[in-house]
């Protein structure tokens, strides 16, 4: 049994957490909300890999995903790349949200 170089845990924000996001700004009492992770194995380390993971999760194909972002700590979108990957630590957690690309039938991925 090969063991995963990285495991990463990922769960699409839903317009549900959105809604409760808003609620707590307006000052209403959040109740708790259950979300459910997915863990992705990654081997090779690289955004492609990244992106096929994602795409299966999402059952689209990998051409639909343009670009994958993380968001830095000021709110900044970072471009995904190898090397950042490589430094993710294991067993990261993420929300992804998912943007529609403007141009085409793609959509973008944010990593929260």
């Amino acid at each position: 049994m090969v063991r995963p170089r990285l495991t990463i845990y990922v769960c699409q924000e839903s317009q549900q957490l959105r809604d409760l996001q808003q609620k707590h700004e307006d000052g209403d009492t959040v109740t708790s909300t259950f979300f459910v992770y997915h863990a992705i194995y990654l081997e090779e380390l690289t955004a492609v890999e990244l992106t096929e993971k994602l795409a299966q999760l999402f059952s689209i194909s990998s051409q639909q995903i343009s670009q994958i972002y993380k968001q830095g700590p000021t709110g900044i979108h970072v471009l995904i790349s190898d090397e950042m990957i490589q430094n993710f630590q294991d067993e990261s957690c993420f929300v992804l949200d998912t943007m529609k690309a403007e141009t085409n039938d793609s959509y973008h991925i944010i990593l929260k």
